[in-house]
């Protein structure tokens, strides 16, 4: 669960309130506003349409920050381009909230891998630099760290697959498709 707190009320009880999220819905809204974003040429020619800096821009988009884009630049942005990508994907998970669980979960679960994987692939270029300690080879702190990210991205990977087999018509359907194999 991602926890988020209203940081801007004036209510002592709004303050003090909890939102929890489901950790799949946190990054399908942060991907939504990625998506969003990516549609303008850079965050400032976003910025130029809307009332918030590109600094707020970024952080709307990122998984280390809880902020979420508010209501009025979202439209705003959406507007400009024509197409309400934000407000679908709230609108979807309102949607999805009556389906079964298990349904959530590997949906939730694919959504960990690329986190994972843009992990691992941002320290590789990060240590494999000309400027890095090893220069374009690894020491062996980084390959300690890089075989540390890639069992995170198996991990991630076979969290998945426990997903996919929890669920029952895809449980069927890999079977067959192994049969056949």
């Amino acid at each position: 669960m991602i926890d988020i707190r209203y940081r801007h009320s004036n209510s002592p009880e709004a303050h003090n309130m909890n939102i929890q999220l489901r950790e799949m819905e946190y990054r399908l809204l942060k991907l939504a506003t990625r998506k969003l974003l990516g549609r303008f040429k850079n965050l400032e020619e976003a910025a130029g349409q809307c009332r918030v800096k590109p600094t707020n821009l970024s952080q709307y988009q990122s998984f280390d920050h809880s902020a979420f884009m508010p209501v009025d630049v979202a439209m705003e942005l959406e507007r400009v381009i024509g197409e309400p990508i934000l407000t679908r994907e709230l609108a979807n998970l309102h949607e999805q909230r009556g389906w079964p669980e298990h349904m959530l979960d590997v949906r939730g679960e694919a959504l960990d891998i690329p986190v994972a994987v843009g992990e691992l692939l941002a320290f590789i270029c990060e240590a494999t630099a000309e400027n890095s300690p090893g220069g374009r080879r690894l020491t062996e702190n980084e390959k300690r760290r890089y075989f540390d990210l890639r069992r995170n991205v198996s991990e991630e990977l076979r969290q998945l697959d426990t997903a996919v087999e929890q669920d029952s018509d895809i449980k069927n359907f890999r079977q067959v498709g192994q049969k056949s194999a």
